[in-house]
C-alpha cells in the first residue's frame, strides 16, 4: 500500500491521517507496531501527533499502523451493526 510519496517525507503527516489513526487505534497497537520496527512507542506516537516528521525510514511503520486502524474501524462497524440489530430485536 503506497499511501506516501516523496513529497510527503520530511514533514508531519496530514491532520486527517493523524485524526483517523488516533481515533481508530486500539490499546497496544502503537506499542506492538513500533517495537516490530525497532522504534519506541513514544517515537511512533510523536510521528502520529505531528511532533516528528514522516520519513522514508519510518513510513512503512506508519502504513502498518494505518492498515491496523482500517481493520479496527471495520471491526467496530460490524460490532455496531450487530448491536443495532439486537436493539431493534429487543424493541419488537
Amino acid at each position: 500500500m503506497a499511501i506516501f510519496e516523496k513529497k510527503h517525507f520530511n514533514k508531519p503527516i496530514s491532520k486527517g491521517l493523524e485524526a483517523y489513526i488516533i481515533y481508530n487505534q486500539q490499546k497496544g497497537d502503537i506499542k506492538e507496531i513500533a517495537e516490530k520496527y525497532s522504534y519506541t512507542p513514544d517515537t511512533l506516537t510523536a510521528i502520529i501527533r505531528g511532533y516528528r516528521n514522516l520519513n522514508e525510514n519510518n513510513a512503512s511503520m506508519v502504513i502498518e499502523l494505518f492498515k491496523r486502524c482500517i481493520y479496527n474501524y471495520n471491526k467496530n462497524q460490524k460490532l455496531k451493526e450487530t448491536i443495532n440489530y439486537l436493539i431493534i430485536k429487543a424493541n419488537d
